[in-house]
């Protein structure tokens, strides 16, 4: 049986947009104490569900609390809006790209990885988008994980 995962990307676009407009709004005013968010975006198809999901979806918990991700949409609940739709997404955000990038080397994930990609559970691309520089105080969730 062929699954497929959908994560919502108008849910990362929406707090983008909605991060440029406050930055650009705010243009004037100091950022000192600023933080730069970053984004894993994640689209593809899941081939063995009963796989994937209990040898490396299940497991991905404790590595994300680690390196301070979190995420924003899961799902094949999408309505598309052009294109084909066929493919699955994830979107997480994390609070910059190099923590993305140290949950994306971590050792215990690339055994996850390694995995995931040798028994064949599907065929994903990942994106890490990096977002506007954003005050802390107006990014509750980011002073959250930095403290």
């Amino acid at each position: 049986m062929r699954s497929a995962i959908v994560f919502a990307a108008g849910a990362v676009l929406g707090g983008v947009l909605t991060a440029a407009c406050s930055h650009l709004a705010n243009a004037d005013e100091d950022v000192s104490g600023a933080t730069k968010p970053a984004y894993l975006v994640v689209s593809g198809e899941v081939t063995d569900r009963e796989a994937f999901m209990t040898g490396y979806a299940a497991k991905l918990g404790p590595l994300y609390e680690r390196h301070g991700g979190q995420y924003l949409a899961i799902g094949s609940n999408h309505e598309t809006l052009e294109g084909s739709g066929t493919l699955s997404l994830v979107i997480s955000e994390w609070p910059s790209a190099d923590a993305a990038r140290a949950f994306w080397y971590d050792p215990e994930y690339e055994l996850l990885k390694k995995a995931r990609i040798d028994g064949e559970w599907g065929t994903f691309d990942v994106w890490l988008v990096e977002g506007f520089d954003i005050p802390v105080q107006a990014n509750p969730a980011v002073s959250q994980i930095e403290n």
